[in-house]
């Protein structure tokens, strides 16, 4: 397997008239095809903000700063508005969290699916919706032929998504990054549609970053784990290392606020004390260390960087040989 998505030193700032917010602060990570790369945190760790700068989609008033996005061998983040029309979809696509906010509610289906067959793939009409009856087959909707002159509202949340999921892989990207997918859906959904994502990955040999803040989900689905806190990642480990031997005080808060078999109905998950700091401050300090009960007098004055702590498993804690 080749290295598909390299993300070195990524910046990404959100200049406001309340001061400037440093969503992303200069996360790196590499993606091979057909490899699975989760990048998990709490709601603000700036995991969406990070994907959204893959795609040069960030709203205004954010920008990317600095660093390099390197896909299939190609620095992206310079590039025109026309350029990144015809990277997007062809290249690397996104499934994004909310399907109803994300496709076009006065168009057919059909339409919005066959757009980018027609842009990217220089398909005809006929032959793209030949391929979009087949795309919506192949991500489980029935009677596709009737169903591309549906309209969004007419699908159910779980058919919804699954019509982004096609948008998303309609010309074969190399990358797919999925932005919470199954946030919205019930938990019978959540697994029809992370299966048929691991069954197309395998089927295209494409490389997907999860973006979510589960860590359970996470457990059957990736191969490597990436863990955001406060716009940077604090570590990075494979999947069963993670588990096995987190070395971050925020991964073991994570991994501990987690119900288990053995928890009693009644009884009440561990929590993560405290909230997550104000991205408007540039830190000089750890940015865990006011939720951290390993802190340490360092922890208050320098900012831990990543580290290796073993094979492929990096942490950003100045405990990390401790924990």
């Amino acid at each position: 397997m080749g290295t598909v998505l390299e993300v070195r030193d990524l910046v990404t700032r959100f200049h406001t008239s309340q001061g400037v917010v440093h969503a992303v602060n200069g996360i790196s990570y590499s993606l091979d095809s057909g490899e699975s790369l989760a990048i998990v945190g709490e709601s603000g760790s700036g995991k969406t903000v990070a994907a959204l700068s893959l795609m040069g989609l960030v709203p205004p008033p954010g920008r990317v700063e600095s660093g390099e996005v390197i896909l299939g061998g190609r620095e992206i983040l310079g590039l025109s508005g026309k350029e990144w029309r015809n990277v997007r979809g062809s290249e690397i696509s996104m499934v994004f969290q909310d399907p109803m906010t994300s496709l076009n509610p006065v168009l057919t289906v059909g339409y919005q699916l066959t757009e980018g067959l027609r842009r990217h793939m220089g398909l005809s009409r006929s032959e793209a919706r030949t391929e979009a009856v087949r795309l919506v087959d192949l991500v489980g909707i029935p009677n596709g032929v009737q169903r591309l002159a549906s309209y969004p509202h007419e699908f159910s949340g779980g058919q919804r998504q699954r019509v982004m999921i096609a948008m998303a892989l309609a010309c074969k990207p190399a990358v797919l990054i999925a932005d919470e997918p199954t946030t919205a859906l019930d938990v019978t959904i959540q697994d029809q549609i992370v299966r048929l994502m691991k069954e197309l990955q395998a089927e295209l040999g494409m490389g997907i970053v999860w973006i979510t803040h589960d860590l359970a989900l996470v457990a059957g689905l990736a191969d490597r784990v990436a863990v955001m806190y406060a716009g940077s990642i604090v570590e990075e480990a494979t999947v069963a290392d993670l588990y096995r031997r987190a070395r971050h005080p925020y991964t073991l808060g994570l991994l501990n606020s987690l119900p288990d078999g053995d928890h009693a109905v009644s009884s009440r998950l561990e929590a993560i004390e405290g909230r997550p700091p104000d991205l408007r401050e540039r830190f000089a300090r750890c940015p865990f260390v006011d939720r951290c009960s390993h802190a340490i007098e360092r922890c208050s004055t320098e900012k831990p960087v990543l580290e290796s702590v073993g094979e492929k498993h990096t942490s950003a804690c100045w405990r990390r040989e401790d924990l």
